[in-house]
């Protein structure tokens, strides 16, 4: 390339191998697969993000999408469960119980070995407006999820999501609290 100066830097010897390999996988140079990282790293940096935390981002989408979730406008979200709630509660509750035995069966073929944990720490990262704490020891979990935007109807749909999961996985919820604002569930293993 003509008025392009380079520079010689020094990297780990696994990394310089790992990219190299890449390159060839991909027919690509060592210099172009250097450059293209190096490009992604100082997007990512002008963004106030990192490449890990960008990746990050980038690994949640892929498994919001992989588990059935779709990006909505959050007013629009708000409005129609809202209006779902009033018109048919029963129904609502319904709905949102199966979309938990759902999803916990989605999440148990694809991690086998903690489903739930995998289930609930996704729901963290998934959960907006809303903090989501969970506790497991031995065969009880405790799941609190609180936050302003936790209307009557949210918080009541997302404690029969939740409630759904867990009995898909083999969990007896022993006590459920909706109210605005909070979502408590106490569940043993098995009863």
């Amino acid at each position: 390339m003509v008025g392009v100066a380079r520079k010689t830097f020094a990297a780990r010897e696994d990394l310089l191998n790992r990219i190299s390999e890449l390159a060839r996988e991909r027919g690509y140079t060592i210099y172009d697969m250097v450059n293209e990282a190096l490009e992604f790293a100082i997007r990512a940096y002008e963004e106030g993000s990192s490449p890990l935390k960008a990746l990050e981002a980038l690994e949640e989408l892929k498994a919001m999408k992989r588990y059935g979730f779709v990006p909505c406008p959050e007013r629009l979200w708000r409005e129609m469960v809202e209006v779902v709630f009033k018109r048919s509660r029963e129904e609502a509750l319904r709905l949102w119980l199966e979309a938990g035995e759902w999803l916990a069966r989605l999440y148990e073929t694809s991690h086998r070995e903690d489903s739930l944990g995998r289930l609930l720490e996704d729901l963290r990262r998934f959960t907006w407006r809303a903090e989501l704490e969970v506790e497991r020891e031995g065969g009880r979990a405790s799941i609190r999820a609180t936050g302003p935007a936790l209307t009557e109807a949210h918080a009541t749909l997302f404690a029969a999501l939740l409630e759904g999961a867990l009995r898909a996985l083999g969990y007896v919820v022993v006590s459920k609290e909706a109210r605005t604002g909070l979502v408590r569930l106490m569940a043993t293993r098995g009863g």
